[in-house]
């Protein structure tokens, strides 16, 4: 019994969003409990299967979908430039009703035609960018980890850095743990061992470098800034920042700003901690160095809703699904689950390290 139970949950419960969905539930939940809170959203790729080439499919939402995700936040939220609902936060300024803010990660190419969705509908999106893997930078290692593991023949390889271990490539399953344990890797160790893994797996490869098409190039970001767009500061390399100690996350945060300003000669007054998932990828001493290179906010990958209460240096943001119906749902259903982690009080930026 509880198997079939599952089996009609499972079949249902899109049938059941999609209903209240059109049904006008959402809109009734919003009027008669309107949230309080922040949804910050939080978006990477813009794409269909062309992109899981370049970025998990995890991350990755349909041109379509986002069309329609754009057109009903606009119409039915209060969609805030992120810059604006940073300010309500750090001053204690109540937030308008159902608030929403769009950010996305990375800065994958495939983010201009975003930008242009967003202009169309009126709405403004904070773009951390990954200041030196833009088009004509660096590549961007985890789009660079995924291109090698498809070019390495089979049906194994073994790589020495940071310890010798052999990796099945037999069949697609293999390839994809291979490429998990790979992005663990990068994300584990000093960037100068990242950098020498991947030189390492370069050889394997038989390519010198990975091309990089696939990130914005300077002159696609200054026309999202045309466009309207915030940009915001994603790191130089999207290194995993408590990894890399403190003087080379001090380099990659403060870095990463002093670079997007000098480049495109705007402000940039938002961050983003790269690499959110099962390892620490932030830490109070982090926040102070965001605040210290000049960020005014920075965001997590960590799924819950921000309020008054949230670190400004620690924001909690929405993950994305691909069907409307279920995003909605998230906003309006799942916010009742999520309460922000108080602020903490916290020393100046001066008091500690950094340079």
């Amino acid at each position: 019994m509880s198997t079939v139970v599952t089996r009609v949950r499972k079949h249902l419960a899109p049938a059941v969003k999609t209903l209240l969905l059109r049904g006008g539930g959402y809109r009734a939940i919003r009027t008669l409990a309107p949230s309080r809170q922040i949804a910050i959203l939080r978006y990477h790729a813009v794409c269909g299967p062309e992109g899981y080439a370049y970025a998990d499919p995890g991350i990755c939402v349909s041109p379509e979908a986002f069309e329609s995700h754009v057109a009903y936040l606009a119409s039915q939220y209060r969609v805030l430039p992120l810059p604006e609902a940073v300010a309500c936060i750090r001053i204690g300024k109540t937030l308008p009703a159902n608030a929403v803010a769009i950010t996305f990660d990375d800065g994958y190419a495939d983010n201009l035609d975003a930008a242009r969705v967003l202009n169309r509908h009126g709405v403004v999106a904070t773009f951390y960018l990954t200041a030196d893997c833009l088009a004509d930078g660096a590549p961007f290692w985890p789009t660079e980890i995924k291109t090698l593991v498809d070019r390495l023949p089979g049906p194994a390889v073994t790589i020495t850095i940071p310890r010798e271990q052999t990796l099945p490539l037999v069949n697609d399953a293999d390839r994809y743990k291979a490429i998990k344990t790979l992005t663990k890797l990068c994300k584990s160790n000093l960037i100068p061992v990242r950098e020498a893994l991947r030189e390492e797996l370069r050889r394997h490869a038989g390519m010198p470098s990975a091309p990089t098409p696939t990130m914005l190039t300077w002159d696609q970001v200054r026309e999202m800034i045309r466009l309207g767009m915030d940009i915001g500061g994603h790191t130089l390399t999207h290194t995993n920042l408590p990894s890399a100690g403190p003087d080379a996350a001090w380099h990659e945060i403060d870095g990463c700003r002093k670079a997007l300003r000098e480049r495109l000669g705007v402000e940039v007054t938002q961050f983003s901690y790269p690499n959110g998932g099962a390892e620490r990828y932030h830490t109070e001493e982090l926040h102070r160095m965001a605040e210290r290179a000049g960020f005014t906010g920075a965001a997590t990958s960590s799924n819950g809703f921000a309020s008054l209460a949230s670190d400004p240096y620690a924001m909690e943001r929405v993950e994305i699904e691909e069907r409307l119906a279920d995003l909605v749902f998230a906003l309006e259903v799942e916010r009742f689950a999520f309460r922000p982690k108080p602020r903490e009080t916290h020393r100046s930026s001066h008091d500690t390290y950094g340079k």
